[in-house]
């Protein structure tokens, strides 16, 4: 390889460096992007919410969700993982 060609090498190994590093900027840039975007509908969905559970004048106790008792979760489940049999040793 003469000194010419070791020259466009390098120059080309640099070049193709700089475009790594700038399209990692970039895909940097987007997610942040992304990731206010959602962050932002996020929170407008949350206040929509809120507003909607403050008209419709549910009190502060009523608005916790209920959680579901054994017998509801064990029906699940069941319903769920029926098609699956333990193995016992």
């Amino acid at each position: 390889m003469s000194q010419e060609d070791k020259e466009m090498t390098y120059e080309e190994e640099q070049i193709q460096q700089i475009l790594l590093q700038e399209s990692e900027k970039k895909r940097i840039e987007m997610e942040r992007e992304i990731k206010l975007s959602q962050e932002l509908e996020y929170e407008l969905g949350l206040q929509e919410d809120m507003k909607n559970m403050n008209n419709m004048s549910v009190s502060p106790t009523e608005k916790l969700f209920d959680e579901p008792s054994v017998q509801e979760m064990r029906r699940i489940r069941l319903i769920r993982f029926g098609g699956y049999q333990l193995v016992k040793d």
